[in-house]
């Protein structure tokens, strides 16, 4: 399994850096740009990957499932920071 995830990395970075290098990629007006996932979507596959490797007796897995839980906490942070403080006042308690 290690084996395959290493080698899909690899393929793609060596795809990502002939692309780079034939300046292919932004320019073409043609390519269909897909929109990125929304927060939601991204957690919803985070927590899929994590119930994937929780039972899964491996270094790689476990520092998988460490970083999906900081990604989960570091998009939580982000929305948290991109609230407004809203400014309500309670009636007085009668």
């Amino acid at each position: 399994m290690d084996e395959d995830i290493y080698e899909a990395v690899m393929d793609a970075k060596t795809l990502g850096e002939q692309s780079a290098a034939s300046g292919a990629g932004d320019d073409d007006p043609d390519e269909v740009v897909e929109p990125a996932p929304t927060r939601s979507e991204a957690i919803r596959a985070a927590l899929l990957l994590q119930r994937y490797t929780k039972d899964l007796n491996d270094p790689f897995a476990c520092k998988l499932e460490a970083m999906l839980g900081l990604f989960g906490q570091q998009t939580c942070r982000t929305e948290l920071q991109g609230m407004k403080n809203t400014n309500f006042v309670f009636p007085p308690y009668r």
